[in-house]
């Protein structure tokens, strides 16, 4: 899991892809393809043919020729079919994906809340995969029950990342040898970070500390973390103490406190004066400006795309920097810290188009990616030696250069195929810390969590949550980031708006499935 000028073009590529789903799917051959027409019965080639998909990152200099090498070899044997993958650069995921979806040259996607998966997923952009999943039963076994959480009204649109379950999530990135020669304290509260960015952005004044429209979302779990659970992202929260009362997120005094601190931001010069003009992800810069040592955070981020894509960079580039990273979970507010024994991430998945010719072998191969060892170390790391090297049963990528470090193929994660990684200096006890194998005790103590097993189904409140999501783009938006003048009518009139657009019966609606879900849950112990 956008400005005006960037949400009319997603609308635009969106009305495209609608208009262009519509039309017959049978318009388009991949390259390399049987005639649908020698194929059999059930969707599978007569003949070898080359599948198309789309990942994101950069694809790297060397390795390629000897991935593709590879693959081939065992796909054509395994499968009678090749792929390709192009690689959609970070910071332009939303437009790209929507234009790929439009073009309809592609068997697989990836997507999530961070492009508009959703609003695609509805309108036939995707194969529904449940009814296919006999045809893949080692993948179906891999996944056990849990597909069922990632279903979208009742259909399966996508195989999600999942994996083993680990603390680390939201959290800020930090120079720690900064931190100490600045003479402030350990970073382990709202306050001392608050402290660093202020800090920060004396030394470093050309350059804004924030500068991603996702920083409100961090900020939230800041400032109300320990007091609210999330139930829904972006709408819905409960309190810790009462995890079964569905509350308005924007109604909380939290909520309040979260957009006077983004404007005082905003007007101190922390936050970028143009944020509402940036994209939804804005690491790939973020990126650049700490290799070229112009920043000195990430606020915006998860622990998992910092440790696996940033540390080991920029601890080669600068050996004498060191690093620092703030858990909002883990750190500040354990007792809210769960460990499932299966995590699912429903937000990136990979998705087969509804235009692909063979619906059914695009999801055989994504059935070899998950469950077959040669497949996913190829298709997640590259080729060892020249992509990655494993030290010990661990991902290292010392001594590969910078520019042929493969990125995985996106939505592809798996916890149960992954290995763990080898991270440079004082990083590696952050990685153990906050990678964990066997459930802590900190999550023996926490127990359960309160939703663990529960999915809304919205689908009975859709228009009220589509009239929803352009509330929250022309109201919310700008309030999160700090883009205000007049905080007190700007609240009213958001709130007055989420009211007009329905949001007390999207609120009922989740109450009452939360209230079956919880006294059926209590029932069963």
């Amino acid at each position: 899991m956008g400005i005006a000028g960037v949400r009319n073009i997603g609308l635009s590529l969106l009305a495209v892809a609608i208009v262009g789903l519509m039309a017959a799917c049978a318009d388009r051959k991949p390259e390399g393809a049987a005639d649908p027409g020698n194929a059999s019965g059930d969707g599978v080639p007569a003949e070898v043919v080359q599948l198309k998909a789309v990942t994101m990152g950069t694809e790297p200099i060397s390795g390629m020729d000897n991935f593709y090498k590879q693959l081939d070899a065992m796909t054509i044997e395994d499968l009678d079919m090749t792929v390709r993958f192009d690689f959609i650069p970070w910071g332009e995921e939303k437009n790209e994906i929507g234009r790929t979806i439009a073009t309809k040259e592609y068997d697989l996607y990836v997507g999530g809340f961070w492009t508009d998966f959703k609003q695609y997923a509805k309108r036939n952009a995707f194969v529904d995969l449940a009814p296919m999943l006999d045809r893949v039963p080692a993948l179906a076994e891999h996944y056990g029950d849990i597909l069922d959480r990632a279903k979208l009204d009742g259909k399966l649109y996508g195989i999600p990342s999942f994996g083993k379950p680990a603390a680390g999530y939201y959290g800020v990135l930090y120079r720690e040898d900064l931190r100490r020669q600045w003479g402030l304290p350990a970073i382990d509260s709202f306050d001392s970070l608050e402290r660093y960015l202020y800090k920060a952005m004396r030394q470093y004044p050309d350059t804004p500390m924030i500068n991603d429209k996702r920083f409100g979302d961090v900020l939230w779990e800041l400032l109300a973390g320990g007091d609210y659970y999330t139930i829904v992202k972006d709408y819905a929260v409960a309190p810790v103490r009462d995890p079964y009362k569905v509350m308005s997120k924007y109604d909380t005094p939290e909520y309040e406190g979260l957009v006077r601190k983004a404007k005082q931001w905003y007007d101190d010069g922390i936050v970028d004066r143009d944020i509402l003009a940036s994209q939804g992800n804005e690491t790939s810069k973020t990126f650049g400006l700490l290799k070229a040592d112009k920043k000195p955070l990430e606020f915006s981020n998860h622990f998992g795309a910092v440790s696996g894509n940033y540390i080991d960079v920029l601890k080669a580039r600068y050996p004498e920097q060191q690093f620092g990273w703030l858990d909002i979970g883990f750190d500040l507010y354990p007792e809210t810290v769960f460990l499932p024994k299966v995590s699912v991430d429903t937000s990136t998945m990979i998705s087969i188009g509804s235009n692909s010719l063979y619906p059914e072998l695009a999801l055989k191969f994504l059935e070899k990616a998950h469950t077959d060892r040669a497949y996913y170390d190829l298709l997640m790391y590259g080729i060892e030696g020249e992509n990655y090297r494993l030290d010990d049963g661990r991902v290292s990528y010392e001594g590969i250069p910078e520019q042929n470090r493969k990125p995985g193929w996106t939505g592809l994660t798996d916890g149960y195929m992954s290995y763990s990684a080898k991270a440079p200096g004082e990083w590696q006890a952050i990685v153990d810390k906050l990678t964990v194998t066997e459930g802590p005790k900190l999550a023996e103590a926490n127990g359960i969590h309160p939703y663990e097993g529960f999915t809304f189904d919205a689908s009975v409140v859709s228009a009220e949550l589509e009239r929803l999501e352009k509330v929250r783009e022309a109201y919310v938006q700008p309030l999160d980031v700090g883009v205000g003048n007049d905080i007190d009518s700007e609240l009213a009139e958001m709130r007055s708006e989420l009211k007009m657009a329905g949001i007390d019966a999207y609120l009922n609606s989740l109450q009452s499935q939360l209230f079956t879900y919880a006294t059926s849950r209590a029932a069963s112990r």
